[in-house]
């Protein structure tokens, strides 16, 4: 496994060189966690209690800030960290591949990036893309971008019950579905165009006559490995998106973190119009060795 997972960064960094990517590194604490209210960050102290930041749970602040300052192609290859995740398919500290570039058509650019990769260093076949909506027109018969919220409610109930489904916004409603009736089945496909309650830091646009975020997950034997978003340029509306997650925070009484406003002063320095990806490495190398769970392909998984 410790040959396997050689070959396979090896094979990842050949390919970006190829693409003309600069490969950086970048700190692994940062003064501000990811704002998402499902992920939790570590937090660092030193030794007297002062508070040092928080580890990544992705280099993207990082990468975004670089993406403003010198818009090339960059990539980093490094850990990432996210507390409370254990599982077959999770592990508190992980490493991702993370990749940025401009583009002045980023989203086509993007899913064939992820494209070439599966290719070129998994030996399974060109992704299938497929978008968010078809995946719940087929499995569930209803458009997720119009649903209403009690019908959303009464699709989750059978699985998580009723008083639970009622608790649940639209989002985490529609995980759950994704993740129940969907997820499994995609054994080599790119989901592409979310609802745009799942923007996060992604653009948004018009698809269809529906509101969707330009985002793109690919998954291979029903296990998501990689996650890519249009980049969304706009320091106004990402400091209105920090808000709403602030928001949803104090109702899913979340802890509270501050706000990133490094990431906001690089949007308004001017970030390109850009798309990034990112990839958990680890999880790849579990598809790519037919492993059972992603323990058996960390070089050390300590006892907790």
């Amino acid at each position: 496994m410790l040959e396997a997972r050689a070959e396979l960064i090896a094979q990842v960094r050949t390919l970006f060189h190829a693409r003309g990517s600069l490969e950086v590194d970048v700190p692994v604490i940062a003064k501000a966690p990811a704002s998402d209210p499902w992920i939790d960050s570590f937090h660092v102290n030193d030794p007297g209690g002062l508070s040092q930041g928080y580890l990544l749970s992705s280099p993207e602040t990082y990468l975004k800030r670089l993406l403003a300052a010198y818009p090339r192609p960059i990539h980093s290859i490094g850990k990432a960290f996210r507390a409370s995740e254990s599982g077959r398919h999770h592990a508190c500290e992980f490493t991702m591949l993370e990749w940025y570039r401009p583009s002045n058509t980023p989203f086509a650019e993007m899913v064939r990036d992820i494209q070439e990769l599966v290719v070129t260093v998994t030996g399974y076949s060109v992704p299938e893309v497929i978008s968010y909506r078809a995946c719940f027109e087929t499995a569930l018969s209803v458009n997720p971008h119009q649903v209403e919220h009690a019908e959303l409610v009464e699709l989750a109930a059978p699985q998580v019950g009723k008083r639970a489904a009622q608790s649940l916004d639209d989002d985490s409603l529609l995980n759950v579905l994704f993740a129940l009736h969907i997820e499994p089945a995609l054994t080599g496909h790119i989901v592409i165009d979310f609802p745009k309650v799942q923007a996060s830091l992604a653009e948004t646009a018009s698809v269809d006559g529906d509101q969707v975020a330009k985002r793109a997950e690919l998954y291979l034997d029903g296990i998501e490995l990689a996650n890519g978003y249009v980049e969304l340029t706009d320091a106004r509306e990402q400091s209105r998106r920090f808000d709403e997650d602030a928001a949803r925070r104090q109702r899913l009484g979340r802890p509270e973190v501050p706000r990133d406003q490094l990431l906001i002063d690089a949007l308004e320095s001017g970030l390109p119009t850009s798309y990034g990806v990112a990839l958990g490495l680890d999880r790849l190398l579990m598809v790519v060795s037919g492993a059972e769970r992603l323990s058996d392909c960390l070089s050390f998984m300590e006892p907790v």
